[in-house]
């Protein structure tokens, strides 16, 4: 059963998009299928079925790459056949091949960053002039100073700052083999729930003021799209805490005033608790040009 593929000449058709979003090539064969003598036609699926014709999910054929790089990297994601109304046995077969993978070098690495702005409620039994350094605290802490504010051990709501950052990037997990080149699973994992004991986002975020809350990842053919998620906190994720009585109530003095009435019932001792008390380099984690694309702008001006 010979089946003929010729590709049709100067029919390809090249998108070049900007980064992230995918970049395609559209071909045309001429598709034909000759009887040797008295031989039947077995019927279209076995002819669209020859091993010669492009098929979804299949790599870039060599003739369409000729050893460049970034066109190997292309996977076959549709293919169109059109019956050839003039000759019998024959198709108009349109294949796109298309990749997530950015085309040039020197045009940065694709990544997306979002911030969303929100707060969280401190319950502020003191004042404060000073803050741990990068909100570190030893446990049990030492009495942190300060005015008092409670009244009868109720401390007063402290709006503090806090926004949720995400970087998204894409990793292609393909290989020469059929193994795939996962992301770095293990230290995503060890470092979730950690602060930063680096600058971050090019010196934006100081070093204890993000939490590494983990990443989203979805895994889209032969990519991951990953999503690592921070938390940033202006008072470096720090909390206040009092020092409880046996009973688990704070310790409580006579030395409050309010409204000029003597006598009100103040907590005595109040410290620093750190919840996150780890720090890690959650920047390290990630690929170098992901690093890079961070401290960088593209396309650059020309003066």
């Amino acid at each position: 059963m010979p089946v003929t593929v010729i590709e049709r000449a100067g029919s390809r058709s090249w998108s070049i998009a900007q980064k992230g979003v995918e970049s395609s090539v559209q071909c045309t064969y001429l598709v034909r299928w000759v009887p040797s003598s008295s031989e039947a036609y077995p019927g279209d699926a076995t002819v669209l079925g020859d091993a010669n014709l492009p098929k979804p999910s299949t790599r870039a054929p060599a003739a369409l790459h000729n050893s460049d790089a970034w066109i190997k990297q292309m996977i076959c994601r549709t293919v169109t056949l059109t019956p050839e109304s003039s000759v019998p046995y024959a198709w108009t077969v349109q294949a796109t091949y298309t990749t997530h993978l950015d085309p040039y070098v020197n045009s940065g690495r694709y990544i997306r960053v979002s911030k969303s702005a929100a707060d969280r409620t401190l319950g502020q039994y003191r004042t404060y002039t000073t803050i741990p350094t990068d909100g570190t605290v030893s446990w049990p802490p030492a009495d942190m100073g300060g005015t008092k504010l409670d009244l009868h051990g109720t401390p007063k709501p402290l709006s503090v700052a806090t926004e949720t950052i995400t970087l998204e990037y894409v990793h292609d997990r393909s290989n020469s083999t059929t193994t795939p080149l996962e992301p770095d699973w293990a230290t995503f994992g060890d470092r979730q729930g950690t602060r930063n004991s680096v600058a971050m986002f090019n010196g934006t975020y100081k070093v204890g003021t993000l939490l590494y809350k983990g990443v989203q990842a979805t895994l889209e053919q032969e990519c991951w799209r990953l999503i690592h998620v921070w938390q940033f906190d202006n008072l470096w994720h720090l909390e206040q805490v009092p020092c409880p009585n046996p009973t688990g109530q704070p310790v409580l003095a006579a030395t409050g005033t309010f409204n000029g009435t003597t006598g009100f019932m103040q907590t005595v001792l109040v410290g620093w608790y750190q919840r996150y008390p780890t720090l890690a380099n959650s920047l390290s984690m990630l690929p170098a040009d992901v690093q890079d694309a961070l401290l960088k702008s593209y396309p650059v001006l020309t003066p």
